[in-house]
């Protein structure tokens, strides 16, 4: 499922081919070096499986022990033809996104050599959020370790969302809180309300490490910032304008200045717009986006320069270097 254009089948292949296209124009690889995939496992979009011009497979989407079985042959042939190759993985479901991540990056006992792999939705997203957050810090006279003391709302519990929220809890705890302290450090919304322990079931095991029980399930995302008073609002929704002006200037009424972080692209997406979060908050808001957005003159006369967080300032480097030393993985470490 693309971020904010949904499932696409095997037209999602436009993803790589753009990927690629920044890996060659923004990290330096010559472009022979490099090569679009897309795994068609089918399409639940019933509009594209009636298409007669659809050039996808025309069948629900494969899951479960079959889906892993196509993910790792294509990975051994990649073992096998490609031994040095790094290898990154776009728009996997939150429910798997994880599971492939750690099972090719670590370490196993069945003697296969780990793959390089890299997920850009958890950890490209994750890290440059992250170093955005860090830098916005020091901006504002403070030091990079006060983010352990931050209040985190995040609106959106995919993949991406995920990826952000672990990156940031991890960072936390470098800077000296236990996990649990971290994890209470966040309220991660979706679109039944806050990730909550009465409904664990349904959660996989990265939103549980966030499942809270000190407000109701079903709280609305307005009723969620009265209660938890974040100090630092994200958005990884992929639904435009959720950060309503009452939703902004209820955040606005608890700290001195928000962090306010739409994160979803393109911009129709976006939760909210700059100007609109300069003007909510009377200019106050520390703000960026995932897509650039036009600076912003208000009333006072000072015009603000909105910031972009867009995980192509990392990755392209990412792979560079994978390629340029040969790395054998990917480590947190490297991310931090």
């Amino acid at each position: 499922r693309i971020l904010g254009l949904g499932d696409l089948g095997a037209y999602g292949m436009g993803i790589p081919i753009g990927k690629l296209a920044l890996y060659v124009a923004a990290g330096g690889i010559a472009p022979h070096r490099v090569m679009p995939v897309t795994l068609d496992v089918g399409t639940d979009n019933q509009e594209l499986i009636n298409d007669p011009f659809y050039c996808g497979i025309k069948q629900p989407r494969i899951r479960g022990h079959e889906y892993f079985e196509i993910v790792d042959e294509f990975l051994d042939a990649v073992r096998h033809k490609f031994p040095n190759a790094f290898v990154q993985f776009e728009d996997f479901s939150s429910e798997v996104a994880y599971d492939i991540l750690k099972y090719y990056r670590d370490e196993r006992g069945d003697f296969r050599k780990p793959v390089c792999v890299f997920n850009d939705d958890i950890q490209g997203t994750g890290a440059v959020t992250l170093a955005g957050l860090m830098s916005a810090m020091i901006s504002r006279g403070n030091t990079a370790e006060k983010l352990k003391d931050q209040r985190i709302l995040i609106a959106g519990a995919g993949s991406a969302g995920m990826g952000v929220a672990h990156m940031i809890l991890d960072a936390m705890v470098r800077m000296g809180l236990s996990v649990e302290e971290a994890a209470n450090r966040f309220v991660i919304m979706d679109k039944d309300g806050p990730l909550h322990s009465d409904r664990s079931r349904g959660l996989n095991k990265q939103q549980l490490v966030f499942a809270r029980s000190d407000m109701p399930a079903d709280t609305k995302l307005v009723e969620a910032c009265a209660h938890f008073k974040p100090t630092i609002l994200m958005g990884l929704s992929a639904v435009g304008g959720i950060f309503t002006e009452e939703v902004v200037k209820e955040v606005a009424k608890h700290t001195e200045q928000p962090f306010i972080f739409p994160l979803s692209n393109p911009n129709s997406k976006a939760e909210c717009t700059a100007e609109q979060a300069y003007r909510w908050t009377n200019g106050k808001a520390v703000f960026a986006a995932g897509s650039p957005f036009d600076p912003v003159t208000l009333d006072d006369g000072v015009t603000r320069f909105p910031s972009q967080c867009n995980n192509m300032f990392l990755f392209p480097g990412i792979g560079l270097a994978a390629s340029v030393a040969k790395i054998e993985q990917i480590t947190d470490n490297m991310l931090y």
